[in-house]
């Protein structure tokens, strides 16, 4: 009962057993009226012949033998009336009723008052003396004994004996009609509901499908059995959920947009910087050619050459900073033993820590320690942590690198007590470019974007970086890879 076509089958099928039974209402209603109003008409001369054949009312004193008679007569004609005399006002004095039976003694006059009316409508119903709680058609004439009026003849034309018979016909007719009429509507309305409006709805049962469809290939999700509603309701959450995904997509393109400005002009200041110093030291060779001792060559070619090697790391880590943000580069995930890596990576920097007196030390785990990852990638992280650790902590200064195992997981955790970072920067010191305030200026060379090609591998990775830091005191850089298997 989700979708929208058996919806409106379902509704069409209650509609039309709606109007079915307020139809066979309507359709009694009118049958009995019609039939008050044939047996009024046929039967309104009834107690006038009555009340002419004798005179059943003379100065207040009625013919009862007379009444009984008249009576036993007119059952003759319609052998459902009930006959009954009454006074002036009302009230009960004879009738042809069985001896015992229960009556009410007083008759309302104004309908009788009304029926005598030439002109006046039918059908006509007034209380049935004998069914207090009914009213019914009837017969009525006035009684006069010269000139004065005496009483009346009432008449009801349809007595307890119709009231029964015309119940149990009733019944069974209406239940009857009743039963193939639902039937009949039911068999129609299903066929409406399979037919016509399976048709009307079809068009929308394949915009559903396409639409989901095209929901999938916008948020990504994998193919899933069509969740419970209609295809309205599934259309409105397709488009919601397609709304969200493009909206956030307009912003990470918006905020891509805005990085990349913020790139370049922070790139080509990092970038005139260097070039002006090549081609400062390169003219200066040029013009004083013939001028200059060996030694000063020797220290312009030097200074030049320091400045291509930091034009060409920034050149390079931008370059890998943009095939990751295209996602030109996957990760090949696959199983390596992390401790080994870290201990290569770390005797890369060996000589360098020596040259300025740092204790690099590695604590690693006994046993396996495979985890999952590009392994690639991942020496590129712990390249770019452990040259930053170095660079940033003075002489006599201590880096550790550490891995433990942590929920299933390798954590792996790179200190030192270098100057830190304040607490105000560090949400900023993943941003391309960025360099903190208490950097030193021999660190200055570096691009700035070592630690937003670390963040990018990680997200990559769906691993977080985690970063404690505590000005003068050091910083600690922290990230976890699964086990592999």
């Amino acid at each position: 009962m989700h979708s929208l076509s058996k919806k409106l089958s379902f509704m069409l099928m209650a509609l039309f057993i709606i109007m079915g039974v307020i139809l066979a209402f309507i359709i009694r209603y009118a049958l009995v009226q019609y039939n008050l109003e044939m047996t009024q008409r046929l039967n309104a001369s009834i107690a006038m012949y009555v009340a002419e054949e004798d005179q059943l009312i003379a100065n207040g004193q009625h013919n009862e033998a007379a009444i009984k008679q008249l009576a036993e007569r007119a059952m003759v004609i319609n052998p459902t009336v009930e006959v009954y005399l009454l006074d002036a006002n009302g009230r009960v004095l004879s009738h042809n009723l069985p001896a015992g039976t229960d009556f009410q003694s007083q008759v309302p006059l104004a309908q009788i008052e009304t029926f005598l009316q030439p002109d006046s409508h039918r059908p006509l119903v007034n209380l049935d003396p004998r069914s207090p709680n009914s009213e019914k058609a009837f017969s009525a004439a006035k009684i006069t004994h010269q000139g004065q009026h005496e009483g009346y003849v009432y008449a009801i034309l349809g007595g307890q004996t119709y009231e029964a018979l015309a119940q149990d016909i009733s019944k069974f007719y209406v239940l009857k009609i009743a039963v193939a009429s639902i039937g009949a509507l039911l068999v129609l309305s299903l066929l409406i509901g399979v037919l016509v409006v399976n048709k009307l709805t079809r068009p929308l049962a394949a915009l559903t499908r396409q639409v989901r469809a095209f929901q999938q290939q916008i948020t990504g999700e994998k193919a899933s059995p069509q969740r419970p509603g209609d295809e309205i309701k599934v259309l409105t959450s397709a488009f919601q959920q397609m709304g969200r995904k493009i909206d956030q997509q307009m912003k990470q393109i918006q905020a891509a947009d805005q990085n990349r400005r913020d790139l370049i002009t922070n790139v080509s200041h990092d970038l005139r910087t260097p070039l002006a110093s090549i081609q400062g030291y390169l003219d200066t060779l040029l013009i004083k050619h013939g001028q200059l001792d060996e030694a000063n060559r020797q220290e312009y070619l030097a200074t030049a050459s320091k400045h291509c090697v930091r034009l060409n790391d920034l050149v390079g880590d931008l370059f890998e900073l943009s095939k990751l943000d295209s996602l030109a580069v996957q990760p090949q995930i696959e199983a390596f033993s992390l401790a080994e890596l870290i201990q290569d990576v770390g005797m890369e920097f060996k000589m360098q820590a020596q040259h300025k007196n740092i204790d690099l030390k590695v604590d690693l785990l006994d046993g396996p320690t495979e985890v999952k990852a590009d392994i690639g990638l991942m020496q590129r992280v712990l390249e770019n942590l452990i040259g930053n650790a170095i660079k940033h902590t003075p002489e006599n200064g201590k880096v550790l690198l550490k891995l433990v195992h942590q929920d299933g997981q390798f954590k792996v955790i790179i200190r030192d007590t270098g100057r830190g970072i304040s607490q105000q920067e560090l949400p900023f010191i993943f941003d391309r470019l960025y360099r903190a305030e208490n950097t030193s200026q021999q660190n200055r060379s570096s691009s700035g974007l070592g630690l937003a090609i670390v963040k990018k591998i990680l997200d990559l990775h769906q691993s977080k970086i985690k970063v404690v830091s505590r000005l003068n005191q050091g910083t600690q850089f922290s990230f976890q890879l699964p086990v592999a298997g």
